[in-house]
């Protein structure tokens, strides 16, 4: 004889209310996980913008940086005729046109820059870099924004240091058992005050370690200085 199954009206309505709030949850976590996911993508295409935004602005940058050194050297030099100022322009020609890194390395690129500061400010600029350091696999245009990088720190401490002395070191570095180079510019000088934190070459430095995928980091205390550390991760994503 076959079991019949009675269901309570009480019983049944307990189930449909469970069933019925089942859903309601499951419904919840899954528009939860679908905003989640629009909002991760809105957030990656925002910093793929920022990023292609920084690119085009510093490529236009370093367009203009050319145009004005040959303008520079092409037509304003020709013109003048005092020696000292003429030495200057040069200097400034020299400066805004870009390392040929088909001809030269990027060491001996960053050490010419030490001596350089060295040489129109009197700073004594210390240059260490690591002999077993190989850039050659990076492409000429990632340099470029190291050599600027680098630049941009020294002529920070030309500006606003108050110092006699600096120093640049690049050399390998582990984190997490992960290779990246390491490269320090430092002084002894008064330190970042808060009205150059927010200078225009330092949101270069900024837009510049964000396309490198670079780890920077200001460290300083008023009166000891101030180090501008830049984490590089290798192998480096050369695009």
């Amino acid at each position: 004889m076959p079991i019949e199954y009675v269901t309570s009206p009480v019983g049944l309505k307990i189930y449909i209310q469970l069933t019925w709030l089942f859903t309601i949850v499951i419904t919840i976590l899954m528009l939860l996980i679908c905003y989640l996911y629009l909002s991760m993508r809105k957030a990656l295409e925002r910093e793929r913008f920022s990023l292609t935004f920084s690119d085009l602005a510093i490529e236009g940058m370093e367009t203009e940086r050319r145009r004005i050194s040959r303008e520079l050297h092409d037509i304003v030099l020709p013109q003048i005729r005092d020696q000292p100022v003429a030495v200057l322009i040069k200097t400034i020609c020299l400066d805004l046109m870009p390392p040929d890194f088909n001809k030269y390395t990027l060491k001996d690129a960053l050490a010419d820059a030490c001596q350089k500061l060295t040489k129109r400010s009197g700073i004594e600029c210390a240059c260490f870099i690591e002999e077993e350091l190989d850039f050659s696999p990076i492409r000429a245009e990632n340099q470029l924004h190291l050599y600027r990088m680098v630049q941009e720190a020294l002529t920070n401490i030309e500006k606003h240091s108050k110092t006699q002395r600096a120093s640049l070191v690049v050399r390998n570095y582990t984190r997490d058992s992960l290779e990246n180079i390491m490269i320090c510019v430092s002084d002894d000088g008064i330190g970042m005050s808060s009205s150059s934190e927010s200078g225009l070459g330092l949101r270069s430095l900024d837009q510049r370690a964000a396309i490198l995928g670079a780890r920077l980091d200001f460290s300083s205390e008023s009166g000891n200085g101030l180090m501008v550390r830049i984490e590089l991760p290798l192998p480096l994503n050369t695009k």
